[in-house]
């Protein structure tokens, strides 16, 4: 980032306090949209200052919410006694104090400033990176600033995107302060993994000439006795998700529950016995665009071995659907996407997850399929790509039916046309994304998946 920055302001031409002008731009427009999204009535925002281009930003960023009318104060860290300091007149802080080109555990004030930050009650907004945390391995440094979203210049820095920085980071958002793209490109960044940026997150386009039929129409196999809700809110989710056509296959003694739990739009058809059941789907193979199987499923390996032969199009393997053996999903001639949790990864590929981003690269090119990793920093793998690393979400999406909605979402999307490792990206980024709106309205305790569904409407009108 460095010599990005050196190359921009002495080759390009842009001088340096435009590039902080921009930074400190992107930085209130995060805070105004965190004001929104956590319905701040009444925002005080108090931005702490170091030295370098992260006090310099805080300072630009004081400056223009002030023009902007919003209620805001600028401390510098050598100024304050940070023993006897309060924060109880602000409702977010941003932490302004170590940039990147910091080494070392904070001392002094910098270690007193991030204390004081760390304790108050408020919001936590740190400007490129977390103080205290080390910009390339994530690991902390001391004592770091805690944030609950990180608001970094230019692009994603190594350490953000690392398992260890979980923690300090939060959600992690990318400001664009006008790097050339040549210069990036040029530019050796980490060779393993990338962070999924909002810039990655693409949905087809809906024109004015269509119908239902242009949108595609997913196929969702699912449902068993007890666990109904699975493939009701995996349907409800590819709704959403902006497919044109949603049918359910379903055991027939649960076939009323997940009817009435699915919704009117959704096309719910009964079968005898899952075992029974053949995959030789020709009447709706022609109008089928992609397909999903596992949520409520139930194990039944024949079922699925004989589900990976014979799609002809892209299928979402998902819960009970990930029973067979990776040999037989590496035969499979259509574009398969796998979504374990870790527990079922362990089940799948027989290893317990200790280095996620190892483990879902060899699981990819093992399969020659794409694998979801799912938890904290999902990570999205496949044979060929960099490592892509979600950094959207939070702890109250920790419940049941979550993995049901992204693997809903995940299909509706393969249904609509989107290249399988881009569906994967988008889908995890916006499920994520719909976590964050949900637990700013109804607390990461309280929300639960059906939220994340109807947080899909407030995402697509952004």
């Amino acid at each position: 980032m460095r010599e990005l920055d050196r190359r921009t302001i002495e080759e390009f031409g842009t001088p340096g306090e435009v590039l902080m002008e921009r930074a400190a731009r992107g930085l209130v427009e995060a805070l105004l949209n965190l004001i929104q999204a956590r319905q701040i009535k009444h925002p005080s925002i108090l931005l702490i200052a170091g030295k370098g281009n992260n006090g310099g930003d805080a300072e630009v960023a004081h400056r223009i919410l002030l023009e902007k009318g919003v209620s805001a104060a600028l401390w510098n860290v050598e100024e304050i006694d940070w023993p006897a300091a309060s924060a109880h007149d602000f409702n977010i802080l941003v932490d302004g104090l170590l940039g990147t080109g910091s080494s070392g555990a904070p001392r002094g004030k910098f270690a007193e400033a991030i204390a004081f930050i760390n304790r108050a009650r408020a919001l936590k907004v740190a400007i490129d990176i977390p103080s205290g945390l080390n910009a390339d391995t994530g690991e902390a440094q001391g004592k770091t600033v805690c944030a609950d979203l990180t608001v970094t210049m230019g692009l994603p820095k190594t350490g953000l995107i690392r398992s260890a920085s979980v923690e300090y980071t939060g959600s992690v958002e990318v400001v664009d302060i006008g790097i050339p793209p040549e210069y990036i490109e040029s530019t050796k960044g980490c060779d393993e993994a990338e962070l999924i940026a909002k810039s990655d997150v693409q949905l087809p386009r809906r024109k004015r000439d269509s119908h239902k039929g242009t949108y595609g129409h997913v196929l969702l196999i699912g449902g068993a006795p007890g666990m109904t809700g699975a493939i009701a809110m995996a349907a409800r989710a590819a709704l959403r998700s902006g497919a044109g056509l949603v049918s359910v296959l379903t055991p027939e003694e649960v076939y009323p529950i997940v009817a009435q739990a699915a919704g009117p739009e959704v096309m719910v058809h009964p079968f005898p016995d899952l075992g029974k059941l053949t995959t030789d789907f020709s009447k709706v193979w022609k109008k089928t665009t992609a397909v999903l199987a596992g949520p409520g499923m139930g194990t039944s390996p024949e079922f699925v071995r004989q589900l990976v032969n014979t799609s002809p199009v892209p299928l979402v393997l998902d819960a009970d659907a990930l029973c067979v053996a990776p040999e037989k999903i590496a035969a499979a001639k259509c574009p398969v996407i796998l979504t374990p949790h870790p527990g079922e990864f362990k089940r799948l590929f027989g290893a317990p997850v200790t280095d996620r981003w190892k483990q879902a690269r060899e699981a990819a090119e093992i399969t020659g399929k794409i694998v979801v990793l799912k938890g904290v920093r999902t990570v999205v793998a496949a044979p060929g790509e960099k490592l892509a690393i979600n950094s959207t979400g939070n702890p109250g999406m920790a419940k049941g039916g979550s993995g049901d909605v992204l693997a809903g979402l995940l299909v509706g999307l393969l249904g609509q046309g989107l290249d399988p490792f881009l569906a994967a990206k988008t889908a995890v980024w916006l499920h994520g994304k719909a976590g964050d709106l949900a637990a700013a309205e109804k607390t990461e305790s309280a929300m639960v998946a059906t939220d994340l569904i109807e947080a899909f409407r407030a995402l697509q009108s952004r």
